[in-house]
């Protein structure tokens, strides 16, 4: 009777691992990845970095083509990198100031969106927002880039 309990768990537990499927390997993401680099002395108007990826371009209301942002950069740091996983398409990305202390601005993120009024700062014109970025499936992009504060 042992013997039959055991032989029964034994097939079971070898029937269950058989019937479970594992992947043959994880998709690659699309993305762009590097490093943001800060020259200068930081103004005391900006409380912390990040890169911007928007997918429309109107400088008057940035929250309307805003897809993701990189983990804040906070004063005096002067190197990060980082990592958007995004989908394939067109997209532009900036470096952007926060002119708020980042832990009030990710709080309040929503309101921020809703209300069209994000408390950021373009840092880079050009030519980062003239540039733009085409990925295709499962391709990630390496792009470096640096804000210029003035000295």
């Amino acid at each position: 009777m042992k013997l039959i309990c055991k032989l029964t768990i034994i097939f079971s537990v070898f029937g269950f691992i058989w019937s479970c499927e594992s992947p043959d390997s994880l998709e690659p993401v699309a993305g762009v990845e590097g490093k943001l680099f800060i020259e200068g002395e930081w103004p005391d108007s900006i409380q912390a970095v990040a890169l911007i990826v928007l997918n429309s371009l109107d400088p008057g209301n940035l929250a309307a083509g805003l897809v993701s942002y990189s983990t804040p950069m906070l004063s005096p740091s002067k190197k990060s990198e980082y990592f958007f996983q995004l989908e394939p398409g067109f997209y532009f990305i900036a470096g952007a100031g926060l002119t708020i202390d980042p832990g009030i601005f990710f709080a309040k993120i929503d309101s921020f969106m809703a209300s069209g009024n994000l408390p950021i700062v373009v840092l880079d014109k050009t030519p980062h927002l003239q540039r733009v970025i085409q990925l295709e499936d499962q391709e990630v992009i390496e792009i470096d880039q640096t804000i210029l504060f003035s000295q």
